[in-house]
Parts: C-alpha cells; sequence; structure tokens
C-alpha cells in the first residue's frame, strides 16, 4: 500500500481557506488534537455519498465536552467554530443543531475554520475507523 496521497479541495468555498493541497499520510492514522486528518464520510447523504473524503481540523478527543449553540460550537469551554452559516442551506433552523455531549471511546470531532464549513457541529463526531490519514498543507 502506498504511504502517501495528495489531496485537492476544489470547493469554492473551502473549510481550510489558506490551503487547496494537502499530503495525506496514509499509515499516520494517531489522533492528535488540532491536527489535519483525512476521513471517510459516513451517513451525510443526500450531501456526500459514504466513503467521500473529507478534511478537516480534528478539534474534539474521546472524553471532551462538546456544546453546539446557534451562536458557537465550544470543547471543553473553548470556541473552536461560531454560528450555524449552513444551516438555511440545509433546510433546517439553526436550533435543531443545538446539543451538549460528552464524546466517546473512537469518536472525534471535526471542525473547518470558515463559517460556511459543513462539519461536526451538523453531523457529529467522526468514528476511528474512518480516519484516512494525517494531512500537511503544502499550497
Amino acid at each position: 500500500m502506498m504511504r502517501y496521497r495528495i489531496g485537492i479541495d476544489t470547493q469554492q468555498e473551502r473549510c481550510l481557506p489558506d490551503t487547496t493541497v494537502y499530503l495525506i499520510d496514509l499509515w499516520n492514522k494517531e489522533p492528535v488534537k488540532d491536527g489535519l486528518y483525512a476521513f471517510h464520510s459516513k451517513g451525510l447523504a443526500p450531501l456526500y455519498n459514504d466513503g467521500t473524503r473529507m478534511l478537516k481540523r480534528l478539534t474534539g478527543m474521546p472524553g471532551d465536552e462538546v456544546n453546539v449553540t446557534p451562536e458557537h460550537v465550544l470543547v471543553n469551554g473553548a470556541e473552536v467554530s461560531t454560528g450555524m452559516a449552513l444551516a438555511q442551506r440545509l433546510g433546517a433552523a439553526e436550533s435543531q443543531f443545538s446539543r451538549s455531549l460528552t464524546l466517546q471511546e473512537n469518536e472525534y470531532w471535526f471542525s473547518g475554520e470558515a463559517a460556511t464549513s459543513f462539519d461536526s457541529r451538523y453531523w457529529n463526531a467522526v468514528k476511528r475507523e474512518q480516519i484516512v490519514g494525517r494531512a500537511w498543507p503544502l499550497w
């Protein structure tokens, strides 16, 4: 199996605005908070088919407390995302995404850096087995 793969973000509104091309280390799947990771989507249809490769920043680890409100997302009291810019596009009220939870074993919270990022605030935690590898921004 190859160790590396190149990831290219072709979205018009990127969730990690300063980078378009990433090096993904398929052998490095060990979750480290604040690291960038590629993972396979699951349960996001009709927007994304299962298995679509996504890339976000890991902002919550097992045992972390997550609080999602229309104003912001807090992980252990620290703000990791602001607002619910996509709620209307998703056909839902911002309040539908509000919740508090504790991440369980093998659950990880992923966030984009843009207000319009489609991330865990909308679809919840990612399981460890969905992680493809650690990603490194190239340009």
